[in-house]
């Protein structure tokens, strides 16, 4: 049987698309082993696949110091890796991005093994870029990935979603006269969304204020106070809490979507086809969160607003007119579902069984 390693880790966000993709691989019939880190391990989900746990820890942001300690770490793990494919010999290793993916498919390359990584945003990460001069592919989440080398191969695929939100796929747009809003941001950057983006809200008139259901994400420390806010305001309904469990639902029943631009969040937008605006994160790596945002506002999917340049009144006069225009958030919804790809895993089959054919010849 065909073997894979599927290498990543670091946080969720690297982890989830990896065990998407190894569903995939296993319903293709291929054998496949997850190679992460312990924080990577701890996320893990598809228990049925066997992990190898190695070492790996970030470099970046360290003094001189930790920096050398990480590297150490690192080429710990590369060994670490390098025992396991001598003993198991993989016939191709897979990294999805993520500081941990690197030992793994650095090792690959020195064995020969042939190698492929997938790249969530519209910038190539610093692992990827670092691995990209000789990886067969790189497999894209969108279809303008910035900082790929010259010459090398790419393919867009798209971005791996939730089960939950696959079923929610084109999802009527919500025509009730309520207007939903559902504002989500996670833990990063969310003070933005607590602090100043309710200043735009409290400008709207009262007659639309009135009409308007709002669903928040908001930290711990801020749901208590934007509840009452939002209470004091004379909105139609207001839920503010620190964490939703039934998030396909809350997007089937949003008109808009206000949050970060996060690759996964902007997949699950375009799986169930609802417009968004998007505010990227300042402090995301290489400013990819930006260039995510980018390509869906001007795929017309949504509206882009950089925080720096936030404005109050004019986003409140913004958000008056797309409340009050339904046809053009019916238009960006329709913008936004074009921009979905629900058959990620099926995809990197399809890029990966020419590779592992040639290579075995």
């Amino acid at each position: 049987m065909t073997k894979i390693i599927i290498t990543t880790g670091g946080t969720g966000g690297h982890i989830f698309p990896a065990e998407a993709i190894a569903k995939g691989l296993l319903q293709a019939g291929y054998e496949v082993t997850f190679m992460t880190d312990k924080r990577g391990a701890t996320f893990r989900k598809l228990t049925e696949i066997p992990t190898k746990v190695i070492a790996a820890t970030s470099v970046t942001g360290r003094s001189f110091l930790g920096k050398v300690m990480a590297a150490a770490t690192l080429g710990f793990g590369a060994v670490q890796a390098c025992w396991y494919m001598l003993r198991n010999r993989p016939d191709m290793v897979i990294g999805v991005g993520g500081y941990a993916s690197l030992p793994a498919v650095r090792m690959a390359q020195i064995l020969h093994i042939p190698t492929v990584v997938h790249e969530q945003n519209a910038v190539l990460g610093r692992a990827n870029r670092m691995l990209a001069p000789r990886v067969k592919l790189i497999a894209t989440a969108f279809a303008d990935t910035k900082r790929v080398p010259p010459g090398i191969s790419t393919h867009l695929v798209g971005q791996p979603v939730r089960d939950a939100i696959l079923q929610k796929m084109n999802a009527p747009y919500p025509e009730d006269e309520i207007f939903h809003l559902l504002i989500t941001g996670g833990s990063q950057g969310a003070r933005f969304l607590s602090r100043e983006l309710p200043k735009s809200l409290l400008k709207l008139p009262d007659s639309v204020r009135a009409q308007m259901a709002i669903t928040q994400q908001a930290r711990p420390e801020d749901v208590d106070d934007l509840q009452k806010l939002y209470q004091n305001a004379g909105f139609y309904a207001t839920t503010v809490q620190s964490f939703f469990d039934n998030m396909p639902e809350l997007l089937t029943w949003s008109n808009l979507v206000i949050g970060r631009a996060g690759s996964s969040t902007l997949a699950e937008l375009a799986i169930v086809g609802r417009p968004g605006i998007y505010v990227p994160l300042p402090s995301s790596a290489d400013n990819h969160q930006f260039e995510n945002a980018r390509q869906f506002a001007e795929s017309g999917a949504g509206w882009l607003v950089v925080e720096k340049d936030f404005d109050p009144e004019v986003l409140a006069k913004r958000l008056q007119e797309l409340i009050e225009n339904k046809e053009e958030l019916k238009t960006a919804a329709a913008a936004s579902s074009a921009l979905a790809h629900p058959d990620v895993a099926e995809k990197m089959v399809e890029l990966i069984n020419p590779i592992l054919k040639g290579d075995k010849k």
